[in-house]
């Protein structure tokens, strides 16, 4: 998006709200986490209430997840730019059942830092 990486990213999120906001606006949404870059994910809209003066418009759709631990370790983001192959960005936290959606029901595989 900002015209610096060959790549584009991918959100695809498993909350009901988002989704429902998506198919309602009928095309593709241009959002970021709400959170400053490297601090930990936020996972309830008052948990980043410092940002919301910067920003154009706050929406409340719930919590995200079940407030574990696990739930703040952000996006996974997964690069699938290689044919067949796919190679993890970031762990975050879906890593496991993206994995082995990734293998299991496309027959990927992955590919290590060092290929």
């Amino acid at each position: 998006m900002c015209g610096v990486y060959p790549l584009v990213g991918v959100r695809i999120p498993d909350h009901a709200f988002i989704r429902q906001l998506s198919q309602m606006c009928g095309e593709p949404l241009a959002l970021t986490s709400a959170n400053v870059s490297a601090q930990t994910s936020t996972i309830a809209v008052e948990e980043f209430r410092a940002l919301w003066p910067s920003l154009a418009v706050v929406v409340d759709g719930g919590p995200i997840g079940d407030q574990s631990p696990e739930c703040r370790l952000g996006s996974t983001v997964i690069d699938l730019s290689a044919c067949g192959r796919f190679r993890v960005v970031r762990p975050g936290c879906a890593l496991s059942a993206t994995v082995n959606i990734l293998e299991q029901k496309y027959f990927l595989s992955e590919q290590k830092e060092d290929e």
